[in-house]
């Protein structure tokens, strides 16, 4: 077993180094994307150091930083929202379920951790819950990627069979940033399904000058030329 027992100082100097090795890699935090440990609380230092050890998916020092962080402030939301991620990671699902919920109410908004909630909701086929979390991630203003939240959005209403929905959430998320390629894709299949044939072509090329070809769109390219065969 691995006990973290470190002063302080050790433990922001830990942080620091593991942020840097996240930076060097290119990693994306899963938490509040802190830009260094400098004059941060001891709670917030270990929350740091449990998600800086979650990217390098070393579970077991996350959980223990995590942990440490909850023991000197019970309802802290960033250690919370840790937990729930590695919970989930580890298959737990009533905890991670949990801890996530802890999580949100401990902090409003909390829009990161309700975009995770929802992704968690999601893996687990709970897809009107996933919807709901989403639809009220979409209402803070403030949050960067609201684009992304438009775009997961989309995807939740188009898995629910809820086209008009879908379609509404996708031409929203492009609305705020027009470069984002899955929402683009998603567009188009959702017009292809409402037979929007040529606005379904439009924006499928959009799609793959932005990613290039994949799968789904020579799936979908394919059932174009399908449509338009019969329509000739």
């Amino acid at each position: 077993m691995i006990h973290l027992r470190c002063t302080f100082k050790t433990l922001l100097f830990m942080t620091a180094l593991l942020l840097a090795a996240m930076t060097l890699s290119g990693c994306v935090s899963h938490g509040s994307s802190p830009q260094g440990p400098s004059e941060e609380s001891p709670t917030t230092a270990y929350t740091q150091l449990g998600m800086a050890y979650l990217q390098r998916d070393d579970l077991e020092r996350a959980q223990q930083a995590f942990i440490r962080a909850i023991d000197l402030s019970a309802n802290d939301p960033d250690a919370l929202q840790g937990l729930a991620l590695i919970y989930q990671r580890q298959g737990e699902t009533a905890s991670a379920d949990q801890y996530f919920q802890r999580a949100l109410s401990a902090r409003s908004p909390f829009t990161q951790a309700r975009n995770n909630y929802a992704a968690f909701l999601f893996s687990q086929d709970r897809i009107p819950q996933a919807c709901e979390q989403l639809e009220q991630a979409t209402t803070d203003l403030r949050y960067e990627r609201r684009a992304q939240l438009f775009d997961n959005l989309g995807q939740c209403r188009q898995r629910q069979g809820d086209s008009a929905a879908a379609l509404a959430a996708y031409q929203r998320a492009l609305q705020l940033e027009e470069r984002l390629p899955r929402a683009w894709l998603g567009l188009a299949e959702v017009q292809y399904q409402q037979q929007h044939l040529d606005a379904a072509r439009a924006s499928l090329e959009h799609y793959v000058r932005l990613a290039g070809q994949s799968n789904e769109s020579l799936q979908l390219s394919q059932k174009l030329r399908g449509g338009a065969s019969r329509d000739g």
